[in-house]
């Protein structure tokens, strides 16, 4: 028989988190300290998961095969669980925190209601097993069927490991998990509503979206504006939240551009003017101009102002700069 392998936390600058798991981070009510041993975790497995990222090859190889999480886990695989090993000192720099504040957390996530899986149904699990420590490091064992979510790479997101140590709430974890949902799409546009069930949260938790914004929204912003590679804009009209994301300062290497909530919205106007005034794109190019040096805010503000709902195309846009010669 084979021995265990044991996984040692190692100091990462980023955590791949898993697709499955991120379903689990988000719906779960997790506190800082359960977050801090969940990267830690990651941090520690990320050689291995590296090996579930499916790296675009120019070569199309025929008989080429993905590897089954038993074919790169032998080694344990077949025995169930693997053994992990983790420092006090990863978990509590500084010593912020009590140890038994520590081992409360991972007493918590051997509770069998602490985690429930998706598989074929749903399976109550615990996140881990036998928790155990001396003065200077912890020991647990994770069964195999926990390890797969947290390394079944397809697809995955990149996080810093340092944001539950940074982060002033809980939350900010769990928003980032919802916000990388939407990463690559043009915008978020949600009602209130719907933005409470995406997020996991009782309607009632909040007393109105204001509670909802000064309690929630705007810690989470702060710190994701503070510590992490890109944070969100938001703004709230008709029932409806419009987000937009953005690289912060704190973003290193190539990016790519993510709307503003200014353009989302200038798009938005134009794609209605376009039909109701039966612009042509000489005319849309124009305006998007006229949105670019004005700004939205602006701009649209003059736009409602009322022009005849006689004018359309050409005449349409010489109505717009007469009136913005007029203020």
């Amino acid at each position: 028989m084979k021995e265990l392998k044991i996984f040692t936390s190692k100091p990462r600058k980023k955590v791949l988190i898993s697709g499955d798991f991120r379903e689990v981070l988000l719906s779960h009510e997790t506190s800082i300290i359960e977050q801090r041993i969940i990267v830690v975790i990651l941090s520690a497995i990320r050689d291995e998961q590296a090996l579930f990222i499916t790296v675009k090859s120019p070569l199309k190889l025929k008989h080429e095969k993905q590897l089954s999480f038993d074919d790169y886990f032998e080694g344990w695989a077949y025995q169930g669980t693997i053994d992990f090993s983790l420092a006090f000192e990863d978990l509590n720099p500084g010593k912020k925190m009590k140890n038994v504040s520590i081992q409360a957390a991972l007493i918590n996530m051997a509770n069998m209601n602490w985690l429930r899986l998706r598989d074929e149904g749903y399976k109550a699990v615990p996140f881990i097993m036998e928790p155990g420590w001396n003065h200077k490091n912890i020991y647990f064992k994770m069964d195999k069927a926990v390890m797969k979510h947290l390394v079944n790479m397809s697809p995955y997101f990149p996080v810093k490991k340092e944001l539950p140590y940074l982060a002033s709430t809980s939350n900010t974890l769990r928003f980032l998990m919802w916000l990388l949902k939407y990463k690559n799409q043009q915008g978020i546009f949600k009602s209130y509503l719907q933005m409470l069930k995406e997020l996991f949260v009782p309607k009632d938790r909040y007393e109105g979206r204001y509670r909802f914004e000064r309690d929630f929204l705007v810690n989470i912003k702060a710190d994701l504006d503070t510590y992490n590679d890109f944070s969100f804009n938001y703004s709230y009209s008709k029932g409806y939240y419009r987000i937009s994301i953005y690289y912060t300062k704190n973003a290193v290497g190539q990016k790519t551009e993510f709307p503003t909530l200014d353009s989302l919205q200038t798009e938005r106007t134009l794609k209605y003017l376009k039909k109701r005034r039966s612009l042509n794109d000489q005319n849309i190019s124009v305006l998007r101009k006229l949105f670019g040096l004005r700004g939205y805010k602006i701009l649209s503000m003059h736009l409602k102002r009322k022009i005849p709902v006689q004018l359309t195309g050409d005449e349409y846009i010489k109505a717009v700069f007469r009136l913005l010669e007029n203020t």
